[in-house]
């Protein structure tokens, strides 16, 4: 196991040096983005992956999928189940004038999601032909399309390496699960991205 881990540790070195000498000669402007929402990841325990293709004049088109989304984050300590995806595309805008894709944005976004999540309902009876309590759940659909706009603000560190904070409100159109939900989604995001 020690050989193992020693053996990939010194390929990665080997691979973080050449990457190193070729970006430290290459000046040429990167033009594209991944990155993935570490506070989703940690509240809501939904994966997403972003990519953003960087454009001329501080625009920028992302396209991100999230994998186990949840709704604003609600019941998200309480999920038993989750199969919920979303497709999300979003149109970058940045403020600075010195500095690129970086800075206060400002984007409009379309969202699709579409699966189900089983929550905990929080009431529990006793059942005495089992013996036993039985918890009460709630399943409810996510399926639709939203639309919105958010705000953010991204750094950028060794050339390479991004860190971005946005909020998002988005409106749900057409179909949706209003008895549970509401039609306006507040999200979050504490983004660390690489750009190439």
């Amino acid at each position: 196991m020690k050989k193992t881990f020693l053996a990939v540790a010194m390929l990665l070195s080997v691979f973080s040096m050449n990457a190193q000498e070729s970006s430290d000669n290459d000046t040429t402007p990167k033009k594209h983005e991944i990155s993935t929402n570490l506070l989703d990841l940690v509240v809501a325990g939904s994966l997403t992956v972003n990519y953003e293709r960087l454009f001329e004049k501080n625009q920028s088109l992302m396209v991100g999928a999230t994998f186990f989304d949840t709704y604003g984050y609600y019941d998200s300590g309480y999920i038993n189940n989750n199969t919920t995806f979303s497709v999300k595309a979003a149109y970058l805008i940045y403020f600075s004038k010195d500095k690129d894709h970086e800075g206060f944005y400002f984007f409009p976004q379309l969202k699709f999601r579409t699966g189900e999540i089983t929550v905990e309902d929080g009431y529990s009876y006793y059942d005495n032909e089992i013996d036993m309590y039985i918890e009460e759940e709630r399943t409810y659909d996510l399926s639709g399309v939203s639309a919105g706009f958010g705000i953010g603000h991204k750094w950028m560190f060794s050339n390479k390496f991004t860190l971005s904070v946005n909020t998002d409100v988005s409106r749900n159109l057409g179909n949706f699960d209003d008895d549970y939900l509401d039609d306006v989604e507040l999200r979050l995001g504490v983004n660390f991205g690489y750009r190439f």
